[in-house]
């Protein structure tokens, strides 16, 4: 399956980010749908209905593809891609998300602030401290670090989703390792003995021109953000304890995963 490389809204023109305009409103319209209580299934049910297409490779919607969208914070404007929808709508939607696991939780279980807290911390190396009394209940992650002093704010489920990609891509790496064709090495050997008896420059030149083409189409795609992340498992909590370390977030809410194998790596 092909998956999309650029985040849907998005594209780079010229070298430069830009918003596709039609996906915008489809982007608004799906923070304004989900906000007002429809459902991911719902929603992408409404998109393919409206024959709005994904992509042109995959142009099917599904729940997977909603959810991952309204989790984004860099439709807010982070990470230098031009804001789609305001802080506002975005919180709204997280918020809304943590009411509806709220409901779900069976009765007595811990949620997932309880677990993820004690992980998190500033970039100073200081431990953010969740504070707040009633958002004790929230999806929404109000942050104090106990070291420097700085705040943060961001919700749960970003968090989740975010450290939950990264350990699969941790423990899951891509294999992107070089591998001519048969036809790449055809032309090198064809490319070696015309290079030995050069009769021919024009000849020679051609051939590694085509050789230059056929090693281009044996490398490896670029891999998206956001490719083979449609089916994140649910975080088994006890394999967490053991393979995070902590988690860093930053005033411009980039999250990054520390592993315990990585102990002593960085320093």
């Amino acid at each position: 399956m092909i998956n999309r490389k650029i985040l849907y809204g998005y594209r780079i023109r010229n070298g430069i980010l830009e918003i596709v305009s039609e996906e915008q409103q489809t982007v608004k319209r799906i923070f304004t749908l989900y906000n007002a209580g429809a459902s991911y299934q719902g929603i992408s049910d409404a998109l393919n209905q409206g024959n709005i297409p994904y992509s042109q490779e995959v142009p099917l919607w599904n729940k997977h593809k909603v959810k991952r969208l309204l989790e984004n914070p860099r439709y807010t404007g982070q990470d230098d891609y031009p804001a789609i929808v305001d802080m506002e709508a975005f919180r709204a939607g997280r918020q809304k998300s943590a009411e509806k696991n709220e409901k779900r939780r069976p009765h007595g279980e811990k949620s997932p602030i309880t677990y993820l807290t004690p992980y998190l911390h500033c970039t100073c190396g200081g431990k953010l401290i969740r504070i707040g009394g009633k958002w004790l209940d929230s999806g929404e992650l109000h942050l104090k670090c106990g070291s420097c002093g700085s705040t943060i704010t961001t919700d749960t489920d970003t968090v989740l989703t975010e450290a939950n990609r990264q350990i699969y891509a941790h423990e899951h790496p891509k294999q992107n390792a070089y591998a001519p064709s048969a036809e790449v090495i055809r032309l090198s050997n064809a490319i070696n003995r015309g290079l030995e008896r050069p009769d021919s420059p024009e000849a020679v030149m051609a051939l590694i021109l085509q050789g230059a083409a056929a090693r281009y189409d044996c490398c490896p795609e670029p891999i998206s953000e956001y490719e083979n992340f449609d089916h994140l498992p649910k975080i088994d909590w006890n394999h967490f304890r053991r393979v995070v370390s902590y988690i860093t977030i930053t005033q411009e809410h980039i999250i990054t995963v520390q592993f315990t194998d990585q102990a002593g790596k960085d320093e």
